[in-house]
């Protein structure tokens, strides 16, 4: 009988473990998904800037790299469908700048699309900026939280 209390023991701390690696990759993901959507604007920018290019063909002509990037792997995107794919990893903060972006690309004035594409990249800098000095500490608190749930669920069903 002590045994299988040991087994399970192992089994629910194993898996407190596999819980906070899970997490742990989570909150590296959210910050690569920021930078893959800075990228992405930059890019989208430059195209902009030297082509003057509408933007459905900016994403048809995109590096396969860089929307996969923002989690994207449809064969012809669109902005929508980028945000969609992403929206998991973004804070509701860049989930607001980027719906603003979408809405206003395409819409104005060249130079017009070329300062909204240097503000939305400097705010999402920013949050970026602000994520990655709180990303230790995240690690940290959510490998604790998900292992000391795992050590107090062994406990009481020892």
């Amino acid at each position: 009988m002590q045994i299988l209390k040991l087994l399970g023991v192992a089994l629910i701390l194993s898996a407190g473990g596999f819980a906070a690696v899970c997490m742990i990759r989570y909150e590296r993901r959210r910050i690569s998904v920021l930078d893959g959507w800075i990228d992405l604007i930059f890019y989208i920018r430059t195209q902009i800037d030297c082509y003057l290019m509408p933007i459905g063909e900016i994403l048809a002509v995109a590096d396969p790299n860089l929307l996969h990037s923002v989690l994207c792997n449809s064969p012809r995107p669109d902005l929508t469908a980028l945000y969609h794919t992403s929206q998991f990893y973004l804070d509701n903060e860049s989930r607001r700048l980027i719906c603003s972006l979408i809405r206003e690309l395409g819409t104005s004035y060249r130079e017009e699309q070329l300062r909204r594409c240097d503000y939305y990249m400097s705010v999402l800098r920013r949050i970026r900026d602000k994520r990655q000095e709180e990303l230790p500490a995240r690690l940290r608190v959510t490998a604790a939280l998900c292992l000391t749930a795992a050590a107090a669920a062994a406990i009481l069903l020892w």
